[in-house]
């Protein structure tokens, strides 16, 4: 009995110093917070995750042969001809020209046994990565926004593919050797024989435009719109979603702050505001990485409610826009927000805004037949107005004008009209505009 008061001290001192450690390691321990909120942040998915094809798509293919120009608009082909371009082997991809003229632009989509696929923005090499197979490791820092395939010597199962840049005025061209040629010649080329014709609007000094020559058959859809909760953003936009504060300004407008940044909400715009001031930055980021990051943003937390496609970039800003579209149509609207616009700053995003909706389900019993006039129609309309001067135009598109049928029931109408674009604002084309002549648009 002897020992056992000394080893009753020495179990107490053990207990004490195993005291005096834990209350060490407790006081001192610092949690890995970024784990934490990239776990947090992966779990929160608002809609499915989508692909970088799904993002970029071409709106419009015109075909060139000896009887002159078809094209369409459809949305199943653009996604057909996207398909079939899909793991094609590109081969010596080379600048041809960094100084292009408007007529040498013409003179190349006007030659015989060639399509051309245009885009709405300016497209990185790099983003067609996941399309073709490039077999040059390190592919050029430029871009391009219309594509051009010669089939003119298919019988040797090779094509030639030419890339043009309006913004940079370059050329670049490669080949491509494709093995399945027969069901690009059947899949592809042989239904344009098919398509609308399309004429070509000649403008002197200045790129042409490719319009359809016959009147055109849309459909104007009426849609349930489902919003979605403000709580899914803050969670995803804010490290630390606990500290929040909300604050209702107004009827329609409500302000959510962390102390750090600030997300905004205008009900009647259905738009979400939100912007990390200390991250602004005046570096430029080039092209490639500047499409990789703002669409890997959007991505994660499936962003991408709606079909939204890149539609521009503002290099100067660090900025990527996306359209909303409908049947491959694009969505313009002066009462809802219709885009996603990123601005990337110091190696996360600064501003992002867009909506905060997306479409839940269409109303058949609504939906109606509206034909409109033929784009020759439409320009004829433009040359006869004293608004509009057809060489400031950048194009003519087909789209829907979103209007609010009934806000408490979150109802809303897609109108098919004609819009122009020009300097990436666009303009609807209504009786006023054109100088009061209706002609189907009113």
């Amino acid at each position: 009995m002897r020992y056992v008061e000394p080893v009753k001290s020495v179990v107490l001192f053990l207990l004490v110093m195993l005291s005096v450690v834990l209350t060490f390691l407790i006081w001192t321990y610092t949690p890995d917070y970024k784990y934490i909120e990239k776990t947090e942040g992966e779990e929160i998915l608002i809609k499915p995750q989508k692909g970088m094809e799904d993002i970029i798509r071409p709106y419009k293919a015109i075909f060139r042969s000896e009887e002159g120009f078809t094209g369409t608009v459809s949305n199943t082909t653009m996604k057909d001809i996207m398909q079939i371009f899909k793991g094609w082997n590109v081969l010596d991809l080379a600048p041809i020209n960094n100084s292009l003229s408007s007529n040498y632009i013409n003179e190349i989509i006007r030659a015989d046994k060639r399509m051309t696929v245009f885009f709405t923005g300016e497209v990185p090499f790099s983003a067609f990565n996941t399309i073709f197979q490039f077999t040059d490791k390190e592919l050029p820092e430029t871009t391009f926004n219309r594509m051009i395939i010669d089939w003119s010597n298919y019988d040797n199962k090779e094509l030639t593919l030419y890339y043009i840049s309006n913004n940079n005025q370059s050329l670049f061209r490669s080949h491509v050797n494709v093995s399945n040629i027969n069901q690009f010649m059947q899949e592809v080329i042989e239904p344009a024989q098919k398509y609308d014709t399309f004429k070509e609007i000649e403008r002197a000094g200045y790129t042409s435009l490719y319009l359809a020559n016959s009147n055109i058959e849309s459909v104007k859809y009426t849609y349930y719109i489902e919003d979605i909760t403000p709580e899914l953003f803050k969670n995803i936009l804010f490290p630390d979603a606990n500290i929040v504060q909300r604050n209702v300004e107004s009827a329609t407008s409500e302000k959510y702050t962390d102390g750090m940044s600030l997300m905004t909400l205008d009900t009647n715009l259905k738009s979400l505001n939100y912007v990390y001031p200390a991250a602004e930055s005046s570096i430029r980021v080039e092209p490639s990485k500047l499409l990789k990051d703002s669409f890997e943003f959007i991505n994660e937390h499936g962003g991408y409610t709606s079909d939204f496609r890149y539609v521009s970039t503002g290099t100067n800003k660090n900025q990527m826009d996306y359209q909303l579209y409908l049947q491959g149509l694009p969505v313009y609207s002066n009462h809802v927000i219709t885009r996603m616009t990123t601005i990337w700053g110091d190696s996360r995003i600064f501003h992002y805004k867009r909506p905060y909706f997306s479409l839940d389900m269409d109303i058949p019993t609504e939906k109606e037949i509206i034909e409109l006039p033929s784009g020759a129609e439409i320009v004829e309309l433009i040359q006869q107005s004293n608004n509009l001067v057809l060489s400031d135009i950048d194009e003519i598109v087909l789209g829907y004008y979103l209007i609010t049928q009934n806000q408490e029931l979150n109802i809303f109408t897609f109108e098919p009209c004609w819009f122009v674009i020009r300097k990436g604002t666009w303009t609807k084309l209504t009786p006023e505009i054109l100088g009061g002549v209706k002609n189907g648009l009113e």
